[in-house]
């Protein structure tokens, strides 16, 4: 198998099958094929559970961290990390957080996780900031949207070409030296229409290295549409789009965090052996996007794309040959020494190799492209209407690694080489997969009643080239997934909806022929209630994993990169709660309410011991880890049409970092953390609006997270402010 881009004889097979010509057609946007879930409208009967957050929402905030906006979201389940959300840990439904491998994440409909089969840790996502939508979908909602299909997936909406010209300028500044310039410019001519979106922003850093230095981010972002459709008297209604895009990340990021009294006196603290971390990226896309419409009965829609992402991250990794800085970190009452370089409060020793830190080069490259085509076919069978869709894909993604060592000595002027360049590599590996996927699913509306049924296929085949140990394997899996649902409109305000799918992770192309992929039947069932100026939905979960999947990363001890484990059978169930409520007063004020809740219980059931890091010893009944039993998001707000103020407040449950039950060990759990959020817009124009937010206002501090290495903290009390100007 050899790296290659999108077939042309599957291009031009899809181009030739849009080529029929039928009656004129009816109007519609290709924008509207790119929203997944069908918009915030068509959510409210779907037969399967959806969330949509638009722009508003997305402005109200001025958000850029990912992690924050999908709090509004129930079902949804976060792993903090950095404080800046720079690379995102999502779960949905207890599928693990770890680094969003779990969840199909797109950009209007595509796959942009860097190689989401290869390799489908997501050390890349979209800044939500330049995007117009969010949606989040689960359960049958999610038949033709994989792999990953255990928990749901996300979609981030980018915006579309604006139908005259216009132009947005957005300026913030803010606390810890935050920045961020966003320039948007588009206009339509015609049959024309282009769109340019230009981001950067970032921060000096909230954490403080002992040796001084930065602890910052930076990102540019860069996206160039240009967009074509047919003239109104055509005999097919047409439109095709080319989105260009690049992005650029400079962080000086790290995995190494704190002993836990270290966290104690200060939060914010990062060691000296942490000063040379840094994390340089850069990504390239090509998206291709046609959508064609047949009369009022048929559309069809293709979308092709390249994607191209290069990182290095330049990190803390140990010792040389010493302990593990995990076992360090969580005993540093016995490894002493070992804390005292950590800290550098003790110098190496260049005869005494565990005493010398290991910085490791995590270099690595991802592509990915595919094509894919979607057929929508509408027509009438007696009393019931149809929805019919299929959809035929091809994918082809690759990672290559290669992670050299290198080694420093800690001393009085911080980390100095040792001077014998790179020592060894601990990965030079390349993983590549080809994919075939296809789906097919009748929308069938009789009355009051919705259908859903469908099924999916994936034919997959991948190859591991191990070149450290002079070995290539090779897989090939293939696997059909159905799926139905059902939602029955009760009364005019009330509406059930039932529903059963079954799930899917593959495992990676070099996993061990006795690992089996991630598997589960999914259930869900509920009541939505829709009446004027409130909704309110209640819908039940549960998740029967025959596997869960294990996948270590290369920041677990004891296991190579990519090296996959069983986890066996788990039960996952809980409970998600979506209230929305305005309130109109006089002088034209509303009073917006909005609150997400989920309650979730989890629990492996078998006993085993593993050598992946993140189980270890297991016993049946241990609940999974980063998995609250509780979370929740209450906003409330005032609103004229001049001004603006919302007030929120996010709460986290407890969390376990290994599997466990009953009480929670302290040192292998987080604590609870709620935070407050507040925001106020005011147009001092009709085109001029000033933003002041302030995010963690009550300064609450807590450990998100021990993984990899020790302790790491929530980001502090931040202040922003902001202008906006339209043209």
């Amino acid at each position: 198998m050899t790296k290659r881009t999108i077939p042309l004889a599957l291009l031009s097979l899809a181009y030739a099958s849009q080529s029929v010509a039928q009656e004129p057609p009816e109007v519609t946007p290709l924008y509207e094929e790119v929203l997944v879930t069908g918009g915030a409208d068509a959510i409210r009967t779907l037969s399967g559970s959806a969330s949509f957050i638009d722009e508003e929402s997305i402005r109200a905030f001025d958000s850029t961290d990912l992690n924050e906006l999908l709090g509004q979201v129930p079902g949804v389940y976060i792993r903090f990390e950095d404080g800046y959300g720079l690379r995102p840990n999502i779960g949905i439904r207890g599928a693990t957080s770890e680094r969003s491998q779990k969840i199909t994440l797109m950009e209007d409909g595509m796959l942009i996780a860097p190689a989401p089969y290869s390799a489908p840790a997501a050390y890349y996502i979209p800044n939500v900031n330049r995007m117009a939508a969010v949606e989040v979908f689960k359960g049958p909602a999610a038949i033709p949207y994989g792999p990953h299909t255990v928990g749901g997936a996300l979609n981030l909406v980018s915006p579309k070409v604006p139908e005259d010209a216009r132009g947005e300028l957005d300026l913030a500044a803010g606390s810890d030296d935050y920045r961020k310039v966003r320039a948007r410019y588009g206009d339509t001519v015609g049959q024309f229409g282009y769109d340019i979106d230009v981001l950067r922003y970032g921060a000096d850093g909230f954490k403080q290295l002992d040796s001084g230095g930065d602890t910052g981010f930076r990102r540019n972002d860069a996206n160039l549409r240009l967009m074509w459709r047919s003239a109104d008297n055509a005999e097919l209604d047409q439109q095709l789009e080319l989105k260009l895009g690049y992005a650029d990340e400079d962080s000086d990021e790290t995995y190494l965090g704190l002993t836990d009294d270290d966290f104690g006196a200060d939060p914010d603290r990062r060691y000296v052996a942490s000063e040379l971390d840094t994390f340089e990226s850069e990504h390239r896309q090509a998206h291709l996007l046609h959508s064609l419409s047949g009369a009022e009965h048929w559309d069809v829609f293709t979308t092709a794309y390249v994607n191209q992402f290069d990182r290095s991250w330049n990190k803390f990794d140990g010792f040389i040959d010493g302990q593990p800085p995990s076992l360090v970190l969580a005993y540093p009452n016995i490894f002493i020494d070992e804390m005292a370089l950590l800290r550098g409060e003790a110098f190496s020793d260049p005869d005494d190799e565990s005493t010398i830190i290991d910085v490791t080069n995590n270099d690595r490259e991802y592509g990915s492209s595919g094509i894919e085509s979607r057929l929508t076919w509408r027509l009438s069978v007696g009393e019931t209407e149809h929805r019919l869709r299929t959809g035929l894909r091809y994918h082809y993604d690759y990672v290559e690694r290669d992670h050299k060592v290198r080694g420093y000595l800690m001393t009085a002027e911080g980390l100095v080489t040792d001077g014998l360049g790179e020592r060894y590599k601990k990965a030079l590996n390349k993983a590549e997969t080809d994919a075939w996927s296809g789906f097919v699913e009748d929308e069938m509306q009789w009355g009051d009643w919705k259908f859903n049924v469908g099924v999916r296929y994936e034919h997959i085949e991948g190859e591991f080239d191990n070149e450290l140990t002079d070995t290539r394997s090779d897989n090939s899996e293939s696997i059909v997934l159905p799926g139905a649902g059902l939602f029955y409109q009760w009364t005019d305000d009330i509406g059930f909806l039932l529903g059963v799918n079954k799930g899917f992770s593959p495992a990676g192309p070099g996993a061990d022929d006795s690992v089996d992929p991630e598997d589960s039947v999914n259930y869900e069932y509920g009541v939505r209630f829709t009446r004027d100026n409130m909704q309110f939905d209640l819908i039940g979960f549960f998740s029967d994993y025959a596997n869960l999947l294990g996948r270590c990363r290369v920041s677990d001890p004891s296991c190579e990169v990519g090296e996959e484990f069983n986890g066996g059978e788990v039960e996952i169930s809980g409970a998600e709660v979506t209230a929305n409520y305005v309130g109109a007063w006089v002088d034209g004020l509303t009073f917006p309410v909005d609150l997400s809740y989920t309650y979730t219980e989890s629990s492996f059931q078998n006993s085993f011991l593993s050598d992946f890091s993140q189980w270890g010893l297991v016993r049946a009944g241990d609940e999974l880890p980063y998995t609250p039993e509780h979370q929740g998001r209450l906003q409330v707000g005032v609103a004229n049409y001049r001004w603006s103020v919302y007030a929120a407040v996010k709460y986290i449950g407890k969390m376990r970092e290994l599997p466990g039950q009953d009480s929670f060990n302290p040192a292998t759990s987080t604590r609870s953390l709620t935070t407050w959020n507040l925001s106020a817009n005011y147009d001092i124009t009709e085109d001029l609006t000033l933003r002041l937010i302030g995010e963690n206002l009550s300064d609450e501090r807590e450990i998100v997270s021990r993984r990899p290495f020790g302790a790491r903290p929530n980001q502090p009390r931040v202040l922003k402010v902001g202008v906006n100007y339209r043209f």
